[in-house]
């Protein structure tokens, strides 16, 4: 194919920056897309990797020249150079603490899981360890309680369905405040959390949660103080009478 009617572009490799892995599956698919023989793998790569990453390719073939390797020893080369060291364990640990967060919708906290088992090197155990985390890490509140009454047979794309539609529903309801609150229609802010004093549900069901006790504990405090005021006022009005 002619270099005007190429389908895309690969960028130069940014040393310190960038992931040779990501960088080598990008050059892969640009090599099968545009039919780039293999004779010719060596050179365009040389070409197109940059020339602080082209120095130290040319360090790492010495004493001969990058352009007389073939094209999979080269990146093998670069691999081993650029490529991050990952401790698998270290990943693991970040993987199995992670918890949804305030704010953070079930597509977000899945997305989220998947990323940081990347790295963790599971094989064929990791579905069913995605699985037992996506739902075990979930915020209480209705969602977990919906994926608690299924049995072990369950897979992780219906967990994930699930999951969406249960939150979907609760999110409608959420905006309808108790009677507590005083209104039909709680006024609401991003992310689910409430304007409402804290008694009002966030979108995966549960409440507000400590902020809204708060609120909900200060309005009897206030009260208690303002009683307390009214009873001292009578007492000093009772006895300046009784002087």
């Amino acid at each position: 194919m002619a270099a005007g009617q190429l389908i895309g572009t690969i960028p130069e490799f940014i040393v310190n920056c960038d992931d040779w892995n990501v960088y080598y599956e990008r050059l892969e698919q640009f090599f099968e897309v545009n039919e780039i023989p293999a004779e010719k793998r060596s050179a365009f790569l040389i070409s197109c990797i940059g020339s602080q990453a082209y120095k130290s390719l040319r360090d790492l073939c010495h004493p001969s020249l990058p352009k007389d390797r073939p094209f999979e020893e080269l990146c093998e080369l670069l691999r081993k150079q650029y490529s991050p060291q990952v401790a698998i364990f270290r990943e693991r640990t970040h993987f199995y603490n992670a918890t949804q967060t305030v704010g953070e919708n079930v597509t977000q906290w899945y997305g989220r899981l998947k990323k940081l088992s990347v790295d963790c090197k599971f094989g064929s155990n990791l579905e069913a360890i995605l699985l037992d985390k996506f739902i075990t890490g979930l915020r209480p509140g209705q969602v977990l309680d919906r994926l608690c009454e299924e049995n072990e047979t369950l897979k992780l794309e219906q967990a994930l369905d699930i999951a969406v539609n249960k939150e979907c529903a609760v999110r409608e309801t959420a905006y309808q405040l108790p009677v507590a609150c005083g209104g039909p229609v709680a006024p609401f802010v991003a992310g689910g959390r409430c304007v409402c004093g804290g008694v009002a549900p966030s979108e995966d069901g549960s409440y507000c949660g400590d902020q809204g006790k708060a609120a909900r504990g200060g309005g009897g405090r206030n009260r208690n103080r303002r009683r307390n005021r009214r009873n001292a006022n009578e007492d000093g009005n009772h006895s300046q009478a009784g002087d």
